[in-house]
């Protein structure tokens, strides 16, 4: 499976370059609201906490950086994942047209809809520094390790999308539990508020099974806060993400003849 999806480079890319056209497609603006969108949201969040409720962070050392940007950093993680997962409910069927050709590789259709999240996480993240050094802040050496935080975290969604992508085909209704699931996550983790906030006897239960909270924190520490990650979160987080990734090769492999019936 895995080697299929590097003999399948040319079609991944353009399937990508479809789905990022399709996405603006009809709009006046097009490709500009990739850019457009997340200043947006990000001048809101900042004129609402950091203007209006005049919100800190409440952390020492760390009361420079505006409440909004700690907020954006962790609502990018969590778009990446929520946009992910969402799509992979319907990414199968979905794609009905796909199912029933032997020789078109399914498992590229999670690698793709991951590609497309990524590369506009990463276009928000752009916009994070550009604010952010427009806001007077210097940029730390330790920028250059996002790609080692986000690593993890790009192999647990990829596994996660082919298993829920699965279970999407044979659950009609996952689409509505998992809506609700992205909600929960979201104010279940330190996106909102520093980690440390929550009571003490909740902290393992957010830190370990909600899969953002390790990175919306390492990914704070590395660009805003200009701190190294905790190494052992991370390693401990990418052997659970690489076990996340496994399950959804072997869930897909073991179901993936069974998908042209049900369709």
């Amino acid at each position: 499976m895995l080697l299929g999806l590097l003999n399948h480079k040319y079609l991944f890319l353009q399937m990508l370059k479809r789905d990022i056209q399709q996405r603006y497609r009809g709009s006046q603006l097009g490709f500009l609201w990739a850019f457009f969108y997340p200043v947006l949201m990000l001048l809101v969040y900042t004129f609402v906490f950091g203007m209006v409720m005049r919100v800190k962070w409440g952390v020492e050392g760390q009361d420079n950086i505006d409440f909004g940007l700690i907020l954006f950093t962790g609502l990018l993680c969590h778009g990446l994942l929520a946009e992910v997962m969402i799509g992979a409910v319907g990414l199968i069927t979905g794609n009905s047209q796909y199912v029933k050709k032997v020789v078109f590789p399914l498992e590229i259709l999670s690698l793709v809809s991951l590609a497309n999240a990524l590369f506009h996480m990463l276009l928000g993240m752009l916009i994070l520094l550009v604010i952010y050094i427009i806001s007077g802040n210097a940029l730390e050496w330790t920028l250059l390790l996002v790609p080692v935080v986000l690593f993890p975290f790009i192999v647990f969604l990829l596994g996660a999308s082919w298993f829920v992508s699965v279970l999407g085909v044979y659950v009609r209704d996952l689409g509505q539990v998992v809506g609700v699931l992205m909600t929960v996550l979201m104010f279940l983790c330190s996106i909102l508020f520093p980690f440390d906030r929550l009571p003490i006897e909740l902290q393992p239960y957010v830190l370990w099974l909600n899969p953002l909270t390790i990175i919306v924190e390492q990914l704070r520490a590395v660009i805003l806060f200009g701190q190294m990650p905790n190494w052992e979160q991370l390693g401990i987080y990418t052997v659970c993400a690489f076990a996340m990734f496994f399950l959804g090769v072997w869930f897909f492999k073991r179901t993936r003849d069974g998908f042209a019936d049900v369709i």
